[in-house]
């Protein structure tokens, strides 16, 4: 049983890592934390765990296994460090840091202490992309060419620096991560080059797959990934989180209950294991995400 708590308790928190911590019989939800600290109190109510008054406390509770950070990204590294320090195993929400640099600072303490350290990309571990990826595995699609994935979502809210300024990376970092992660996932390749054109990256592999990437938050597009092998095709709307799948024409359905759920078993599991590092979602893995991004 993995104890949990979680670091920041906005949206994210509240409609994927709380619900699916308490839907797991590997994990129990131990507390929260905000810096909104009526709202942390409130919703620890609400799920009869306990409120902190500040990170340094849940930090020195040794209750607590492991956190989730789910602050702002700029904060991301800072908050990852300090878990890491206090012995803390971490799944940290997308994108985990802003450089590269700060990326390797991360897991060389993650391996330091001996503690699990995950970027949360819950892109790599649904049903559906799970068995994509096994399919891929097992070359049912022969050799894969080329792939072709993009993301989009226009901002309803107030436009902030929150959105704009992320290491002057704006929406390629903030939701470009979806389409990347997946097409890296689904070439299984390391990187060979990238092109960058504003929101939208080429991305070359060293098996020779390309991949073509378009993300915005002005522009609406069919938020669709197709993958083109020698042997057959893939074409999958909403990707990140659907269920169903055409391949060479027929559909495959697989089952979900959310599409968060892989990713806290597989975080959970890789825990009670004593793993450091998930085989999916590795340093490597996150590495190669921020090489598309250019930080």
């Amino acid at each position: 049983m993995v104890k949990v708590g979680i670091i920041g308790c906005g949206k994210i928190a509240q409609v994927r890592h709380i619900p699916e911590y308490l839907d797991n019989p590997n994990a129990k939800l131990t507390g929260l934390y905000d810096l909104n600290l009526q709202r942390a109190k409130e919703l620890a109510e609400k799920y009869d765990c306990k409120s902190y008054e500040s990170v340094e406390e849940m930090l020195a509770d040794p209750e607590i296994d492991a956190v989730s950070v789910c602050v702002a990204n700029h904060v991301h590294a800072e908050i990852t460090i300090a878990a890491l320090k206090a012995g803390k195993h971490v799944i940290c929400e997308k994108p985990m840091c802003v450089s590269s640099k700060e990326l390797d600072e991360c897991f060389d303490y993650a391996k330091k202490q001996n503690c699990f350290l995950m970027e949360a990309h819950k892109t790599v571990f649904t049903p559906l992309n799970q068995k994509l990826f096994e399919m891929i595995s097992n070359e049912e699609l022969g050799e894969i060419k080329s792939i072709d994935a993009q993301y989009a979502t226009r901002l309803t809210e107030q436009i902030s620096d929150w959105h704009f300024n992320q290491a002057g990376a704006g929406c390629m970092f903030d939701i470009g991560v979806y389409p990347i992660c997946y097409a890296n996932r689904m070439a299984n390749s390391s990187i060979f080059r990238v092109s960058r054109f504003q929101d939208e990256a080429l991305i070359e592999y060293e098996n020779g797959c390309v991949a073509h990437i378009a993300t915005s938050w002005n522009v609406d597009m069919e938020n669709t990934a197709h993958i083109y092998g020698t042997k057959g095709c893939i074409s999958c709307k909403n990707f990140w989180k659907n269920t169903e799948a055409a391949v060479n024409g027929s559909k495959i359905t697989v089952v979900q209950e959310s599409d968060f759920t892989g990713e806290i078993e597989h975080a959970c599991t890789c825990i009670e294991n004593g793993m450091i590092e998930s085989p999916a979602m590795s340093r490597k893995a996150s590495l190669e995400i921020l090489k598309v991004i250019g930080v």
